[in-house]
């Protein structure tokens, strides 16, 4: 492995890993990120217990509470699912300052408050330009390898490539837990009528909770959940929003120019399952995928392809669910019998290709319902 310096742009939980695993691999590596303040505005986060192996160990710092049961709720009816292995509900901002610190303990360097601007192509490394955004001066460096980690709005990637990512807005507020409500339950909500894809309510703890929506275009979100609480008997404590990127079987998230390579991980490179537009887990593995092809000099593309293989079928997945309607989500959840339940709790929503099939085996009218739809909704038109 050439030993060049390997720039990361970026201080998400993605780009922080990647740091911290090449700066394991004593590889120097340096990580720009605009703002002053890591993991900034705080948010609450449920991600499955694939985190921790992702990671390679347990982030106790950053974890709220661990949740052993989901609820399912549409119009006229109600299932559930008992996890196997509990989903972790995490502080964002805790995570990243302990990735952060594990990444500077190895030896990367981490420079705060430098927006980068873009790179020029020297033949045998890139030219990157990046701006102290206090100073107002401008800087550059070169390397071989740059790693785009620096989110939805990524920068890396519009300087990479022309292509254009679709985006959707979380939006969610801190509640105090309802009463109906168990600190040891995620509840889901689905109601066509006034979102497209889902209500939650995530305890953060005996006291507190979190409960958002997602939009596709942002019209309108703030009063949407505002409704939604109201339904709920809940008052806003805190409001968290976020714009986040669906996954794009069509995109690459490599670029390759002349001697460098452009690897785009995370957020930058659309890393979110579409199905519930979980995005820290699939980051981190995109993390690890990056640097197992610096340190291999092998292809992103190759190193990235399993985790690319589950996001697609997350992809498929919400095009299948985009045109749901109410009853459909009802014949869902009348379909969960006792064997498909047991499936679900021992495949989470990381490594759901593991049990796409065997759910089709498990309970074949999953197929027939898809189906169903489809044709009714093309009927529809």
């Amino acid at each position: 492995m050439d030993q060049n310096n390997v720039v990361i742009v970026g201080a998400s939980t993605a780009g922080l890993f990647a740091a911290y695993l090449l700066a394991k691999e004593r590889i120097p590596v340096q990580l720009y990120d605009v703002h002053e303040g890591l993991g900034q505005p705080p948010r609450t986060l449920i991600v499955t217990s694939k985190l921790s192996e992702v990671l390679g160990f347990v982030p106790p710092e950053a974890i709220l509470n661990k949740v052993n049961r989901m609820e399912l709720i549409s119009a006229h009816r109600h299932s559930w699912v008992a996890l196997q292995e509990p989903d972790l509900v995490i502080e964002r901002q805790r995570l990243i300052e302990l990735l952060a610190r594990k990444a500077a303990e190895e030896g990367a360097k981490i420079y705060p408050g430098f927006r980068f601007l873009g790179f020029e192509d020297e033949g045998n490394k890139l030219l990157l330009s990046l701006e102290n955004v206090v100073q107002g001066r401008q800087y550059t460096i070169t390397t071989n390898v740059l790693i785009g980690a620096d989110g939805v709005l990524s920068n890396v990637a519009k300087a990479a490539s022309r292509d254009s990512r679709e985006t959707v807005t979380i939006a969610q507020a801190k509640v105090v837990l309802p009463n109906q409500a168990s600190a040891d339950s995620v509840k889901v909500w689905f109601d066509r009528e006034r979102t497209e894809f889902f209500y939650w309510l995530i305890p953060e703890s005996e006291a507190r909770a979190v409960i958002g929506l997602i939009s596709r275009n942002g019209k309108g979100v703030r009063d949407n959940l505002e409704g939604f609480l109201s339904s709920q008997g809940c008052e806003t404590l805190e409001f968290q929003a976020a714009q986040v990127p669906l996954h794009d079987p069509l995109l690459k998230p490599s670029r390759a120019i002349s001697n460098s390579r452009i690897l785009l991980i995370g957020d930058a490179g659309g890393q979110v399952k579409a199905t519930t537009v979980g995005g820290v887990v699939a980051g981190l593995r995109g993390a690890r995928a990056a640097v197992r092809a610096i340190v291999g000099q092998a292809p992103y593309r190759r190193t990235v392809r399993g985790l690319k293989a589950e996001l697609d079928l997350h992809s498929l997945m919400r095009a299948v669910l985009n045109r749901f309607g109410d009853r459909d989500y009802d014949r869902l959840l009348e379909l969960l019998n006792t064997r498909t339940r047991n499936l679900l709790a021992t495949h989470n929503r990381d490594v759901f290709k593991n049990a796409f099939f065997k759910l089709a085996l498990t309970q074949p009218r999953l197929l027939l319902l898809v189906a169903n739809s489809l044709l009714n909704r093309k009927a529809s038109r």
